[in-house]
């Protein structure tokens, strides 16, 4: 049974035998004497060890600001924050639903002016984000959010996909995060669930293991990859998605169910898989005092409540800090990065050069709860902090202890951080929702991610007349990331044209050639039409790009598929995930494939290990089918 987010006890007086008291002593020396061993790289400000490149300032606290756990910034610079003051129960103190949300203003300076309570009553709310006039809430169901009347109270309640499973309050569906192909996704957090819009007669959707995303504009549901179970989602500037779980902080989710599900005899498998080169349950150096779980003394020193994650703002992108990919572990008081490296599909994550032996962000304070980051419109990050005493859901603490702590200490605290690049302390807020449509569009090849995807939003929702002849120039703008939001806008407008879908496809940039793709794959009217490009798009240099071209082919039953299919595997055998993605498009030629692979030969040496559980995934295939395949698939054997 997987343990939930934010699993970990702080605070108990356990009696613990020899290995766990052992597991807890170097848990305890380790994250000291590594800080002593750090160089003097890492700055030291108030509680906080962090990175020397970065500058924290407390920007909001209680009473402004309880309990929070995610937050969102609409078009126009209003922050709206997630207050979980029903954890850990999913209920407040009167027995009712406790969640609540709160809205806060800043001036130009970046101080804060107002915070107003937006909407309470909300049961189990875990993720946030703008939508239209207001904002879209995972609390129990999806629910729209917004204020009509200029009160700073929503007054619409609207619920947009209902039947999620309910688990314990941490490990409930969250994540919710605007893609390239604007729809609306989520993490499932394991919990299955059958989802449906309730204004619409369609059959509902079982997730069984699967995440979600949600089409506003064809009111649709789909399930999307294999779901980490945890709790958070991140999507990086090409569309690439992590998420974590628990006691493995990076996963990547590489292959879509669609895919793996599409055709019988597909190999088991996850296509959503860790990541991290430092190991799953990876060593953490927290600076605060060590502690060690109930159920758990393994865990102590190590990752065991990954949860919430972030990317580094492009602005912090300097030869001083460089990039990657942000996650919390609420347990270790920390924020720990990874940095990506590989070209594609699936990606690397590593410790950058400087914290080998420390991490990101570190806190002394133990009642620092780190549970997610986000970007804001002036390309900044805002770490979001709890302020628990306890995180643990009470299912997991034994009841001889239970007296012992407060499991609900805390619950009138919570703080938000700014955290700005030293290099640049002064950056620029940009408000898409004031701009006009023209602007809007030269805002899709902004340096911040934040201002591109909030631009992307405006324009595909508000669907103007003359916004696809801006896109159409946008298209051939200098930036790749220019051109990729051009591209998806008009997708989302249902105005790009095969013409300009094929010309994206030859783009100079390999990631935007793989991105078109995707975008082809909503098309099969323009599929024959473009079918030798397609095939084409097979033998590119670039692995993304070839990986999408397997999972393109795979949707067509075309006649020719099989030898370009056998091309891509003997190409890219030793790449798990394009041959995983020639094997989705297999419809009834893997005999036929497999008699290839044998004439080749094995290799010699190292090769042999993987070319033996290619093979294994290929015989596979062909046993699965045996029961509705005849023997004539197999006389080339």
């Amino acid at each position: 049974m997987r343990t939930p987010p934010f699993s970990g006890t702080e605070g108990l007086e356990l009696k613990l035998d020899w290995a766990a008291g052992l597991c807890w002593l170097a848990a305890f020396l380790m994250p000291w004497g590594n800080l002593m061993a750090s160089d003097g790289s890492m700055m030291e400000s108030g509680s906080f060890f962090h990175h020397p490149g970065i500058r924290i300032e407390m920007i909001a606290s209680e009473p402004d600001v309880v309990d929070p756990v995610a937050l969102t910034f609409d078009a126009e610079g209003m922050m709206y924050v997630v207050e979980m003051r029903d954890y850990p129960y999913g209920k407040g103190p009167t027995g009712s639903p406790g969640g609540t949300i709160r809205s806060l203003r800043f001036d130009a300076a970046g101080d804060l002016r107002e915070s107003h309570l937006f909407a309470e009553q909300l049961s189990y709310p875990t993720s946030i984000t703008a939508y239209q006039k207001g904002v879209l809430v995972a609390a129990k169901d999806l629910i729209y959010l917004a204020d009509t009347d200029g009160d700073h109270r929503a007054d619409i309640r609207q619920t947009i996909v209902t039947g999620f499973h309910q688990s314990v309050t941490d490990s409930n569906f969250s994540g919710l995060r605007w893609g390239l192909d604007n729809r609306l996704h989520g993490v499932n957090g394991g919990n299955d669930g059958k989802l449906r819009i309730p204004w619409t007669n369609t059959a509902s959707l079982s997730l069984e293991d699967a995440d979600f995303a949600w089409d506003p504009k064809g009111e649709t549901l789909k399930r999307t990859f294999h779901t980490g179970g945890g709790f958070g989602l991140i999507f990086d500037r090409w569309g690439r998605s992590f998420t974590p779980h628990n006691i493995n902080h990076m996963l990547q989710r590489i292959l879509p169910v669609s895919a793996m599900e599409r055709f019988m005899g597909y190999p088991m498998g996850d296509g959503t898989i860790s990541i991290s080169d430092h190991g799953e349950m990876a060593r953490i150096f927290p600076v605060s005092e060590a502690m060690t779980r109930v159920n758990h003394p393994e865990q102590a020193g190590h990752f065991s409540s990954s949860g919430g994650m972030g990317l580094i703002p492009k602005a912090f992108e300097t030869d001083v800090i460089g990039g990657g990919v942000l996650v919390c572990d609420v347990v270790g008081n920390l924020v720990h990065r990874d940095v990506m490296s590989g070209q594609g599909p699936g990606l690397v994550a590593s410790r950058a050069t400087e914290e080998q032996h420390a991490e990101f962000i570190a806190s002394r304070d133990t009642h620092f709860r780190p549970v997610g980051l986000e970007q804001g419109p002036d390309g900044a990050l805002y770490l979001i902090d709890m302020q628990r005493e306890v995180i643990e859901h009470p299912d997991y603490i034994p009841d001889q202890i239970m007296d012992r702590y407060q499991i609900r200490g805390g619950e009138d605290r919570g703080r938000i951080y700014r955290i700005h690049p030293t290099s640049r302390p002064h950056l620029e807020n940009i408000h898409p929702g004031s701009s006009d449509l023209a602007g809007q569009v030269a805002l899709l090849g902004h340096e911040h991610g934040w201002v591109r995807a909030t631009a992307q939003r405006l324009i595909v929702e508000k669907a103007a007349p003359e916004a696809p002849e801006l896109l159409t120039q946008a298209l051939h703008a200098e930036t790749a990331l220019h051109r990729l939001h051009a591209m998806w806008s008009m997708e989302g407008l249902g105005r790009l044209e095969r013409s300009q879908l094929k010309s994206m496809m030859q783009d100079p940039h390999p990631e935007l050639r793989a991105q078109a793709l995707r975008v082809m794959a909503h098309h099969p009217e323009w599929w024959n039409a473009s079918w030798q490009q397609i095939l084409r798009s097979g033998q590119d240099d670039h692995p993304s790009v070839r990986f999408q071209s397997a999972l393109l082919i795979g949707a067509h039953p075309h006649p020719d598929n099989i030898q370009i299919l056998t091309d891509l595997w003997m190409k890219d055998w030793q790449n798990p995930w394009i041959r995983k993605a020639v094997l989705t498009a297999l419809r009834e030629y893997p005999a036929s494939l497999l008699s290839e692979v044998l004439r080749e030969g094995p290799p010699s040496g190292d090769l042999l290990e993987p070319w033996n559980e290619a093979l294994q995934e290929l015989a596979y295939m062909i046993g699965a089918r045996l029961g509705s395949t005849t023997l004539n698939d197999f006389q080339t054997l």
